[in-house]
Order: structure tokens, then C-alpha cells, then sequence
């Protein structure tokens, strides 16, 4: 890529890149620090949750050739673990800012530039497996189903889509409550994004009614302090939603009128909010397979499934 086309790919904020496309939601940077941070992310969220995923796909990706693809990959975090587990697959990591680190990049991962609420750029029936993690800041809340839509479109049949979605954070302190339940919300608003959508998950794949069954829903509850948490764990947690503050700060200064000076001792303040009041934030996760109307399929697919289970 030449530096003209960086130059209008990106663009910089008080020393913070961030993407430059027109008309989308996602206001986080895309550098090397929230690089780091979105990787710390991947794997305190596969702890929290103790796996990659929750579908009962093993027996899927398992097999040579499984495409799978990861929609708003970022940093490929999730994309480069699954690739690196399951090296007999072929996954695609889908974003609007090409940002994965190329020198521990799989050889079997491929990134695709593009924005999904435009369309995924996809042949139907295309994935065994779709996921998609932490995008309520990045689609406008009206887009959503249509996204879903497309996400069935380009699935096998018999295959399988997760979604993965984050609340706002509960018993905040003051500090923690301005930024994060009225900055950063106010932020998501006034991009048309939904803070919500972890509420709505099982509901929108229950609308695509006669496309999928199997639909489940998982909740976990993410603790900053460490009345539930080890402290090595409450340490992580609090530092990723720091980090995230930290990247925000650019643009929320302007959102809460601060000066730096004041962002960051609201941003200290917080800190120490959520470990002192144990703040906690939801998790959940929506799975659910794409109807195969080849009844032997579906035959063999339940006696698999039954084996995995037993």
C-alpha cells in the first residue's frame, strides 16, 4: 500500500489513528496500542468464557477445508486463534481497517476489506461458520437485522453463527457512570450505534423465522472487582476498560467538554471505582444453526452432535 492510500485509508487524532470510511459507527482507533489492547481483550474474554466460542461446532471445524469467517475482526485476535487451532480451516477476518499484524499472520487466515452493514461480499451458503463479537459499536442500530440477514445468507446450510455482545457497565460510581453510561452511550447515540444490542441478540435470530434453529443464549457477568474475581483477573478487566478510555479520549473529551487534565483524573477516578464497588458488566452470547432441509444431513449432523455431547 503507497503512503497516499494510507493517507486516505486513516486519520489522525491528538496522535491517535483512526479509520477515515465514511458514515460508520466504530469510533475506536486503529493503531498499535488499541492493537494491543483489542488482543489483551480476545483472551480475557476466552477466559471469562473458557472457550472461543459456544456453539457446537467442533466436529465442523474439525474438518478439512471448514470456512469460517470473523466479521469486524479488528486486530484478528479470534481470527489468528481459530486459524492457529484449527489449521485444516480456511478463515476469513472481515473489517473496514486492514490493521492485523502480518509477521505471526496463519497461513490458512485471509482478510477481506469491506463494511458489513454494506453487504457481505460473499457467494450464499459460502461459511460453516460465522461470528461476530463486540460490534454494537459498529453497526447503527437500524442495520442490524439487515446484517443478520446476510449473515444467514452466506452460511451453509448446517452451519453455524454466533453472535457476541457487551452491556454498559452496572454500579458505576459517579465517575465510571460519566464516562462510560453517558460519554461513551452519548457517543454510540449520536453514531446511531445501540449499547442495547446484547438485549436483542436471541431476538434477532428468532426473526429469521424458517432459517434457523437451535437457538441459544449464554450470559455471563464480568466483574471488576475481586469479591468474584482473583485479583490477577480484576487487574486485566480494569485495565482493559481503562485502555479502551484511553483510546476513546480524543473524541470523548470533545463529548463530555473536558480538558485532558479532567478527562484523565475522571479516567483515574474510575479506575478506582470499579474495583472499590466491584462494577460488573454483562456478556452474552447468541448461537444458532442455519436450517438444512437435507434430512440425511441433518440425520448425520445429530448423531455427531449426540457423540460430541456424550
Amino acid at each position: 500500500m503507497d503512503s497516499k492510500s494510507k493517507q486516505t485509508e486513516f486519520r489522525y487524532i491528538d496522535g491517535r489513528r483512526f479509520h477515515n470510511a465514511e458514515n460508520v459507527v466504530y469510533h475506536l482507533p486503529n493503531d498499535e496500542d488499541e492493537t494491543d489492547r483489542l488482543h489483551t481483550q480476545h483472551f480475557l474474554i476466552r477466559y471469562v468464557w473458557q472457550s472461543n466460542f459456544s456453539a457446537p461446532i467442533e466436529h465442523i471445524l474439525s474438518k478439512p477445508g471448514a470456512k469460517i469467517l470473523d466479521i469486524g475482526c479488528g486486530a484478528a485476535s479470534w481470527s489468528f486463534d481459530i486459524a492457529t487451532t484449527y489449521p485444516l480451516s480456511k478463515v476469513i477476518g472481515l473489517d473496514i481497517s486492514s490493521y492485523q499484524p502480518t509477521h505471526i499472520k496463519p497461513s490458512n487466515f485471509e482478510f477481506i476489506k469491506a463494511d458489513a452493514q454494506e453487504g457481505l461480499p460473499f457467494d450464499d451458503n459460502t461459511f460453516d461458520f460465522v461470528f461476530q463479537r463486540f460490534l454494537f459499536i459498529g453497526y447503527t442500530t437500524e442495520k442490524w437485522p439487515y446484517v443478520i440477514n446476510e449473515i444467514v445468507r452466506v452460511l451453509k446450510p448446517g452451519g453455524y453463527l454466533e453472535l457476541c455482545e457487551p452491556s454498559n457497565v452496572f454500579d458505576g460510581g459517579p465517575a465510571t457512570q460519566r464516562l462510560w453510561n453517558y460519554g461513551e452511550a452519548e457517543l454510540l447515540k449520536k453514531h446511531g450505534g445501540d449499547f442495547d444490542a446484547y438485549q436483542k441478540l436471541e431476538k434477532y435470530l428468532q426473526d429469521q423465522v424458517g432459517q434457523l434453529e437451535n437457538i441459544k443464549k449464554e450470559v455471563k457477568q464480568s466483574y471488576f472487582g475481586t469479591k468474584h474475581n482473583s485479583l490477577e483477573l480484576s487487574k486485566v478487566n480494569i485495565g482493559n476498560a481503562i485502555n479502551a478510555l484511553v483510546s476513546l479520549k480524543p473524541i470523548l473529551t470533545k463529548t463530555l467538554q473536558v480538558s485532558d487534565e479532567e478527562y484523565d483524573e475522571l479516567v483515574k477516578t474510575c479506575e478506582k471505582e470499579l474495583f472499590e464497588l466491584d462494577s460488573y458488566f454483562y456478556m452474552v452470547r447468541a448461537y444458532a444453526r442455519k436450517v438444512n432441509n437435507n434430512n440425511n444431513n441433518d440425520d448425520d449432523e445429530s448423531i455427531i452432535q449426540s457423540i460430541d455431547n456424550f
